[in-house]
């Protein structure tokens, strides 16, 4: 009887980890066993696995119990690391109401293939004994490998600006090489020195893109990921993009000169025509201006 609770448990208890996934699994056969006694069933349903930070091949993740509301174990944190196309985990959960029992679970996860198998095992308090089952998708069963990822990261100087480089929202567009297409955008915060990072970059070549306020647009071309982070990677932008529109052209000169004279609080201030950043629009952001006119940024 203890086994069939077990089974039933084990059945309803199949893990979910946090979105978003780097493996989708679906029809999976799972086979435990129990003692010397094996046991197989179908999940014919969907578990989506954690995603995690590779840049050193170690993560934390969530597990989720689905439906959690049959579940005792409810939700507990687990950690591992990724080796190649491995997974490995263990985490505890503890089960309210059960004595404040601690479940240890561990396990693996592989690709192999076009499908997914792995191991997971629990330490079972009943019998003093670890649980263990294998496991791997059937046909139908679509699997997404893991995929690695890295960093890429530098330094961005913004251009004849003396104030606090930290308060400066940058959005970093990653974009394929020879793209101007972003893959996706980061509003990053820089370090005091104007440091960047650009987490979760899988292998390729691309032409990450740097933009601020009133700074033009510049793009750093054909920046290999290729198995390890990628640092360095430096951009400088210049000043006096005071519409945003990535060029300085009369429109900017118009802005400045509408704002011109003024502090914070005064009805025409303009934070984007105080191009260095003084509180102070004056002739040091008109100065500014001027030796830039006519820029235009990259696409």
């Amino acid at each position: 009887m203890k086994r069939l609770l077990v089974l039933l448990l084990l059945v309803v208890a199949v893990p979910v980890f946090a979105a978003p996934p780097n493996w989708d699994v679906s029809n999976t056969y799972w086979t435990a066993q129990i003692r010397d006694v094996y046991y197989g069933f179908v999940f014919d349903g969907n578990i989506r696995f954690f995603s995690m930070n590779t840049t050193t091949g170690e993560f934390t993740g969530r597990v989720q119990y689905l439906p959690p509301n049959n579940n005792p174990m409810g939700q507990y944190n687990i950690s591992g690391r990724v080796d190649g196309d491995t997974i490995s985990f263990s985490g505890v959960a503890n089960i309210p109401g059960v004595g404040n029992t601690d479940v240890v679970w561990q396990g693996t996860i592989r690709q192999n293939g076009a499908r997914l198998e792995g191991t997971m095992a629990y330490w079972n308090w009943i019998w003093e004994q670890w649980v263990y089952f294998t496991w791997y998708t059937t046909s139908g069963g679509p699997a997404r490998p893991i995929v690695r990822t890295y960093t890429i990261s530098g330094r961005v100087v913004l251009g004849d600006f003396a104030g606090n480089v930290t308060t400066v929202p940058v959005a970093i567009q990653l974009r394929n090489a020879s793209s101007t297409n972003p893959i996706r955008t980061l509003i990053v915060n820089l370090t005091g020195t104007g440091g960047y990072t650009v987490p979760g970059v899988p292998n390729g070549n691309y032409d990450p893109a740097f933009k601020a306020r009133h700074w033009l647009r510049k793009a750093v071309r054909n920046v290999q990921v290729n198995g390890a982070n990628v640092t360095g990677v430096d951009a400088s932008l210049l000043n006096g993009d005071i519409d945003g529109d990535n060029e300085v052209t009369l429109f900017d000169f118009g802005k400045l000169v509408a704002a011109f004279g003024s502090v914070p609080g005064d009805n025409n201030w303009n934070p984007d025509a105080d191009l260095d950043s003084d509180s102070e629009v004056t002739l040091f952001d008109f100065g500014i201006l001027v030796r830039n006119f006519g820029q235009t940024g990259d696409e």
